[in-house]
């Protein structure tokens, strides 16, 4: 009986050690199957098949996908998913720009002052490093590419977002206020979303070599198209949209998204291609100058055509930041002696275009708004 009696608490307590095991088990069950899904798709992000995918995208928006109108319920759906995936690839970290963000919060690239603290990087000559460390090339202070804005910039993906999930949460909340235009924009954009999620897993370190190079540019131009052809159905059903001031404020996001994605394509093709070594510095040079030239090209020609002065506004504020930061980059390493006399010519030349660029462009906007 005493022997029962000492068995029965034993018993009890493990089954309550087995209970208390049970959650902590099924924690760590959870982790290794997030664990296994993100390494899976970690295994498929290789530049064939992030191609492969961006190819897909354009060609169903591009045989006749931006004139397709779909059911609102349809529509809703799909947009909602699509948003929700372009804010998970954004939250991955790993890509280029999140490393250097990272690097200047530990202070160890600052774009304001010399280098100081590590010599062995900060100080290596523009042409490019030895380690095949290519994201440099992204950066103002290390840098050769002549399309690089200033860090201010990239506050504009703030109100994107914000902006972008006021239109999509509108569908349910307030639907008959885009209900004449829905339909038609949705396919254009998803495939934005689609195109800027396969460019976050494309703008990497893994993708540093060759053509791979050109991936995550071609991702974004297609972003930037998309969101083109999302302009162009608003045009199309302007007649027919509420005038109010509501409808103009959800709708706005998609034309700065359209302008910023404009600017962002360019900033990232220079990048690559002043990642390439054997390009020598008149070829970027060249290669800058013509960006900021099209940039104002594009600019004033699609907001005087399409008479949208948030696009020109955008685009004046994207070559301001570029102006910016070739002016940052003149006192930093013009100073230092660390950039040769070609590159320090051409970002004096650069500096100056983008000023002019920006100029234009807002008054082109300004125009617009009054005319």
């Amino acid at each position: 009986p005493l022997l029962i009696q000492r068995k029965q608490p034993l018993n009890e307590y493990s089954t309550t050690l087995e209970a208390k095991r049970a959650p902590a088990t099924n924690h760590n069950n959870n982790s290794s199957n997030t664990m296994s899904l993100r390494n899976a798709l970690t295994s498929l992000n290789t530049p064939p098949v992030v191609v492969a995918a961006g190819a897909a995208v354009l060609s169903s928006l591009t045989f006749g996908g931006a004139a397709v109108t779909i059911p609102a319920s349809l529509a809703a759906g799909l947009n909602l998913t699509a948003f929700l995936i372009n804010l998970g690839a954004v939250s991955v970290p790993g890509r280029l720009d999140g490393e250097q963000d990272a690097e200047m919060r530990q202070g160890t690239l600052n774009p304001n002052k010399p280098s100081a603290t590590r010599q062995t990087q900060e100080s290596t000559p523009l042409r490019g490093s030895d380690n095949n460390n290519n994201n440099n090339n992204y950066s103002l202070a290390r840098g050769r590419t002549l399309v690089s804005p200033s860090g201010w910039a990239f506050a504009i993906w703030a109100p994107i977002y914000l902006g972008e999930a006021c239109l999509v949460a509108s569908q349910w909340i307030a639907p008959h206020i885009l209900a004449p235009v829905l339909p038609q924009i949705t396919l254009p954009f998803v495939a934005a979303n689609l195109f800027q999620s396969l460019w976050c897993a494309s703008f990497r370190p893994s993708y540093n070599q060759g053509w791979h190079l050109y991936v995550s540019p071609f991702m974004l131009a297609g972003t930037a198209y998309s969101l083109s052809q999302v302009n162009l159905q608003l045009l199309s059903a302007a007649s027919s949209l509420d005038t109010s001031w509501t409808s103009g404020l959800l709708l706005l996001p998609l034309t700065v998204h359209f302008g910023w994605t404009t600017a962002a394509t360019l900033v990232n093709f220079n990048g690559s291609w002043a990642a390439v070594r054997d390009n020598s510095d008149s070829l970027v040079i060249a290669a800058g100058h013509s960006s900021a030239l099209l940039a104002t090209a594009i600019g004033v020609g699609w907001t005087l055509t399409a008479a949208t002065p948030a696009y020109g506004f955008t685009l004046a504020w994207a070559l301001a930041a570029c102006a910016d930061g070739m002016g940052k980059r003149l006192q930093n390493q013009g100073s230092s002696g660390s950039m040769s006399d070609a590159l320090r010519t051409g970002t004096q030349v650069q500096n100056k275009l983008c000023w002019l660029g920006a100029a234009a462009c807002a008054a082109s906007a300004l125009y617009v708004s009054v005319v």
